[in-house]
């Protein structure tokens, strides 16, 4: 059975030798004066989430930057574990800071989209006079049943087979939406290439495509 190394003991004190310092009694008193730099960097970045949550039109950017903070908190809790680094109060700190971050940002898009207006400010069709404009797009050469809207408020129509783009109209004052845009072909044996998009005030903000079925979806407001 392996044991750690010894060390020779410090100078003794009042006549009494101190007692041996093993190596990892040793990597852990070096530790303390140790700067953990993934809970350093987590912090920074858990902050930065909590502050651009409420931002418009931007606030989407809180889900990258809350999820790694996360991840480099805990290897900064890990590093304390470890005994490689100190700084255990920082990593916890870190931690909970990108936790908050992202529960935040969760309940403000369930906030704005369930009870803020939500669902019922999104307008399907389109209505005049709305602040912002989405179009739905959709091409498939062998034609496609396409369901486009919101997550709890969808219509669903038929693109023709063409290689024009198909388009659905929608519209929304304020609030934050997932919109969600599936196009799939009529026919599972024939492969049909279908592409979609979706944009907002004439801004593409999703994009995708497929032999058999294409899947866009934006988180907006």
């Amino acid at each position: 059975m392996m044991t750690d190394p010894q060390y020779p003991p410090a100078t003794a004190r009042h006549g009494r030798p101190a007692p041996p310092v093993t190596a990892t009694e040793r990597r852990q008193a070096n530790a303390k004066n140790g700067r953990n730099l993934p809970a350093i960097a987590g912090l920074v970045l858990g902050v930065a989430a909590l502050a651009v949550t409420f931002v418009p039109d931007v606030g989407f950017v809180a889900w990258p930057l809350g999820g790694l903070a996360l991840v480099l908190g805990i290897a900064g809790l890990v590093q304390v574990k470890k005994g490689t680094a100190g700084d255990r109060g920082l990593a916890i700190t870190a931690t909970a800071v990108a936790a908050a971050a992202l529960l935040t940002t969760a309940g403000t898009l369930l906030y704005s989209t369930f009870l803020d207006g939500g669902e019922s400010g999104l307008h399907l069709p389109a209505v005049a006079g709305d602040k912002h404009a989405v179009t739905f797009q959709v091409t498939s050469a062998g034609g496609a049943t396409v369901r486009y809207g919101s997550l709890n408020d969808q219509r669903t129509e038929n693109a023709p087979a063409s290689t024009d783009a198909w388009q659905g109209q929608a519209s929304y004052n304020n609030g934050s939406y997932l919109l969600t845009l599936t196009a799939d072909t009529r026919n599972a044996t024939v492969s049909n290439e279908i592409s979609c998009a979706i944009l907002v005030d004439g801004k593409k903000v999703a994009e995708n495509s497929g032999t058999t079925i294409a899947l866009c979806t934006a988180n907006v407001g």
